[in-house]
């Protein structure tokens, strides 16, 4: 079981969550949520620790549980009802690594309405991470995973990560209308890597968020190129 510290959930709606991300806003103490902590690995005594922190966007149609899948890692619960999102919601968890450093998450659950996706830029703007979500119940929501791709490797950030979601592997057998083979497949020759997952068991969850944040922590050791 990891161990949740402290959580918060903010929403932002319509015109105002758009005025906050340009200001710069959401950066700033008053809309900062308390932190969360999710150990990863206890560290030895005396070990040093060191702190990352890198922006994470869940990307995928409505409905296929991006909210989901964000409130089964930060508070480790399925919510009773389905809320639709609409803009974006903004969570936030420290993860501890194996190696006693943390990598704060700065998680941002988009809303997949189609008419988010003109305004899409805004959502992965300085993103290091993006989750793509599919519902394997759902072969359309699996093609729009191959948009997103696309839309990040044209006009996202450079060397953002991307990890793509089977979400809810939990469906009996025959309502799996996504053939996980292909998915994979896809995956492989896009250099991304796939996790079956369920928010409503949990099965995969942490492991998809500690891939992001050892991918995170990975660019922010790695050195920068001379301009």
């Amino acid at each position: 079981m990891h161990d949740i510290v402290n959580y918060e959930h903010q929403k932002f709606h319509g015109v105002n969550y758009f005025q906050l991300l340009i200001m710069g806003c959401l950066e700033s103490k008053q809309l900062e949520p308390v932190r969360g902590q999710l150990n990863m690995n206890e560290p030895g005594r005396g070990q040093r620790q060191t702190g990352m922190e890198g922006k994470v966007v869940l990307l995928g149609d409505s409905g296929v549980g991006k909210s989901s899948l964000s409130l089964r890692f930060c508070q480790g619960r399925f919510p009773n009802f389905h809320e639709v999102t609409i803009g974006a919601a903004f969570l936030q968890q420290t993860v501890r690594l194996r190696d006693g450093s943390q990598v704060k998450l700065h998680i941002w659950d988009t809303g997949g309405q189609e008419r988010f996706r003109s305004m899409s830029s805004l959502y992965y703007r300085d993103a290091a991470a993006a989750i793509l979500v599919y519902d394997c119940t759902d072969p359309s929501s699996f093609e729009s995973v191959k948009y997103w791709v696309e839309e990040l490797r044209t006009k996202g950030p450079s060397n953002v990560a991307m990890v793509v979601a089977a979400n809810k592997s939990d469906a009996a057998s025959e309502k799996k209308l996504v053939d996980v083979t292909i998915a994979k497949q896809y995956c492989e020759d896009n250099k991304m890597s796939l996790f079956e997952t369920s928010a409503l068991s949990g099965e995969n969850v942490t492991q998809l968020f500690e891939s992001i944040s050892y991918k995170i922590a990975a660019s922010k050791a790695a050195p920068r190129r001379p301009m």
